[in-house]
Formats: structure tokens, sequence, C-alpha cells
């Protein structure tokens, strides 16, 4: 019985460990080819498995035998990926020549732990929003469900990595975005992934991403809203972040303690001037504690009419969390030189707002921003309340109510305000499904 039962280990060792023993075979006759082994006449790398694992022997393959045990000899087996050789414990290496072999063998190993690591995968993901929102402003009342999403822009993505070892992957990310009421694009170009197209990598030094992507202004800003740029088409920082996205962008984050400092290249392509229709900016990030800082500026040559002009944009943003309770605020302001015939243009924003979580199902949160454009004595000032309740941890309910009121250009000026209208109230109910 005793005899049986280490026949029946042994069968199941072999079971377990046969996809990884061929995949080494093949890596340690990749690794040890061409190599002179100093006197052996034929030197195979023998692998076996044993009750603490796999074992490494450098045989003579004269006797063909080592400790007793018959070994295969090296040849090309199935690839490595997708088994599991964890289990790697023991190292035997015997040969005539031992320091030899020892310093192949590790090399081999090490080819083989790379090879282990090295995973890919690719995540689809999305969001659906959609609901009511009825607006009055003074001139007449509409409700309607055409949107490209209230709470969160509607969208759907993909993400991938492969791990490279060492702590360096290959990254993508695709996204487009879309109406939920039609089923069409959210843009008017017919770019398909409008809202993300870039691939890169991640190391520990930091990220690099090239393509079309989110600009410094979105990625600084973003935790310094109170509704993290949520609610996109009521408030007003969203558009606000001197173009949200830039293609032909070359982007760098990294994280050095307590700071976080990126910048990016956006190229112009335009024949024969390198800076028209581009864009390049610095940014950075401090959070230590409750209380996080950050700043961002961007310069870049913007096409109006036939000409390329500057335009300078710079913001900050801070952000206090105490338990439940978060308050941010900040600043923009957007300088947009003028040709012949115009004058600049300059755009500020300013907000604060605060959130609370009643519960960890629900969020209460409100804010206050003003649009002002200096130039033209206009503003616009915006208010805001919005509750929303998470039904799960991808579903949520949400409802909000809105008041706008408009002065000087801003209530004269048919391009920024059709209606002429002096104020506006507005409310929205709508669900929020992530996926």
């Amino acid at each position: 019985m005793q005899v049986d039962d280490e026949r029946i280990a042994s069968s199941k060792l072999e079971s377990k460990f046969a996809p990884p023993l061929r995949a080494a075979r093949r890596t340690v006759a990749e690794t040890f080819a061409g190599l002179d082994f100093h006197g052996f006449r034929r030197a195979r790398i023998c692998i076996s498995a044993g009750t603490s694992g796999l074992t490494f022997a450098g045989c003579d393959t004269h006797s063909g035998l080592t400790g007793g045990r018959r070994h295969a000899p090296v040849r090309d087996g199935d690839a490595l990926a997708g088994h599991d050789i964890g289990e790697l414990r023991k190292i035997k290496l015997e040969s005539r020549d031992m320091s030899t072999i020892k310093v192949l063998g590790a090399a081999a190993l090490g080819m083989m732990t790379c090879a282990a690591h090295a995973q890919s995968s690719v995540t689809l993901y999305g969001i659906i929003d959609t609901g009511i929102r009825y607006t009055n402003n003074g001139h007449g009342s509409v409700t309607t469900m055409n949107t490209n999403g209230w709470l969160s822009s509607s969208r759907v993505g993909f993400t991938g990595q492969e791990d490279l070892g060492a702590g360096w992957k290959a990254i993508f990310q695709l996204e487009t975005g879309f109406n939920v009421s039609n089923g069409a694009l959210d843009n008017t170009t017919g770019l398909l992934f409008n809202r993300m197209a870039y691939v890169g990598f991640k190391s520990p030094y930091g990220t690099l991403t090239l393509g079309r992507q989110w600009n410094l202004a979105h990625d600084i800003i973003y935790d310094f809203d109170p509704f993290f740029l949520q609610y996109p088409s009521i408030v007003p920082l969203t558009p606000a972040l001197d173009g949200v996205h830039f293609s032909n962008d070359a982007k760098y984050k990294g994280e050095f303690g307590p700071f976080r400092f990126s910048m990016e290249n956006s190229f112009g392509g335009v024949a024969g001037n390198f800076s028209d229709g581009s864009a390049r900016g610095v940014g950075m990030r401090y959070k230590s504690g409750f209380i996080e800082l950050g700043g961002v500026y961007i310069h870049k040559r913007t096409l109006v009419g036939t000409n390329y002009v500057p335009d300078n944009y710079y913001a900050l943003g801070t952000r206090l969390v105490f338990g439940s309770l978060m308050l941010s605020g900040g600043y923009m302001n957007e300088n947009q030189d003028g040709i012949a015939g115009s004058n600049p243009v300059r755009t500020e924003n300013y907000w604060v707002g605060a959130t609370y979580d009643i519960t960890a199902f629900t969020r209460i949160g409100a804010g206050v921003y003003e649009t002002s454009l200096p130039n033209t004595d206009g503003k616009r000032d915006i208010g805001i309340v919005s509750v929303t309740y998470s039904l799960s941890k991808r579903t949520r309910l949400y409802v909000e109510t809105d008041f706008t009121r408009y002065r000087g250009s801003y209530a004269t000026n048919t391009t920024l305000n059709p209606q002429k209208a002096q104020r506006q109230i507005a409310g929205t109910i709508g669900i929020d499904h992530s996926f």
C-alpha cells in the first residue's frame, strides 16, 4: 500500500508540473544556446519534479543519469504563458565545472521568472447615464432627455496592460462617448475614440502616454471641483479646461513623495512651424494629511480665423477633507490674444463647494461657480445642490437643482445667451450605471 501511495503521489506531481516542465526546458535551451561549456562533451540541462518542486540538474550526457534518475533532454516545448511556476524551490546543479553551470542556471531561472510575471489583461468598462431635465428661463420651459449624460458623460472603452517585469508595464486606453437617448456619438466631428486613444508605459519612474487624452488642466482640476467634474453640461468647469482633450499629446506623470509632477506637449502638426497648433503644459499637486493643493499652466497657439495666436491658461485649486466632509475651491484664468480688428479674450472662473456623506450610500453636495469676462464686463453665476444615492457599487440615482443668473454681456450677447435671459432655474433626476 505504501508503494502504491507513493506511485499515486508521483503521478499527481508529474501531472502538476508537466506544463511548466516543458516551458522551462525551452527557456533553458534558448539561454544556453551558443555558449561555451568549457569541456563538456555534450551538455544538457535536465529537469525533473521532486517533492520540493522542480529540480534543475546539469547532466553529463555521456552517462545519461544523474543521481539515479533519467532526465529528458532539452528540447523545444510549449510557451510558458499561463503556467504558474511559483513552486520552483530547489535548484540542483551537478557538472564538472560547477561555477559555469551556477552562473548559467541562475540566468536561465531569471529568464523564466520574468516570463512567469509577463501577464497581460484587457478590460471593457463604461458608464450609461440618462435622466430627465427641466429648465425655465422666463422665456419658456423645456423638458428633455437629450444628453450625453447629466451626472456623468456616457462612455464605453477598453483599457489594457502587459506586465513587462521589473515594475514596467505597457498600457493603453480607448474610449468613446455616446448619447443614450438616441445612440449617437457625443461629438459632431465623427471621431470614434474622441475621449481617449493612447498607448504608453507605466514604470517606477512615472507614466508616459502618447495619443489623444485628457489635458493637464483636467488632471489637476478634477480633484478640486466639489463634484469631481460631474454634471459636465451644467457646471461650467469642464468647458473651461482649455480644451479638455489634446490630440497628438505626449504626457508624463510622476509621483515623488507627497508631490505629483506632470508635463505634456501636444504637437501642432503645422508644416513649417513647430509652435502653431501646439500646446505645452506643466502641473503639480501636493497632498499631505487632510490638505491637497495644485496648479497647472498651459501655453498653446490657437487658430483664430486664419492666424494662430498665443493662449495662456493657468489654474489653482485646493481641497480639505475632514472625515465625511470635503471642502474645495479654485481659480482659472485664460487669456487669448486678439488679432487685427478683434480684442483679446480673457475668461476667469471662481468656485467653491462642499460635499458630505450622510451615509455610505448617500452624498449631498453644493457648489457656487462664477464665470467672468473682464474685457466685456460679463458675469454668469451658477448655484447647484445635488443628492446622490447608491443602490449598489455600480448604480446610482441622483437629483439636482441649479439656478443661473446672467449679467452684463452674458445677458446681452446672443452667442452666450440666445434668449437674453436674466436668470434660469432647472432641475434634473436620473440614473447612472457603470460597468
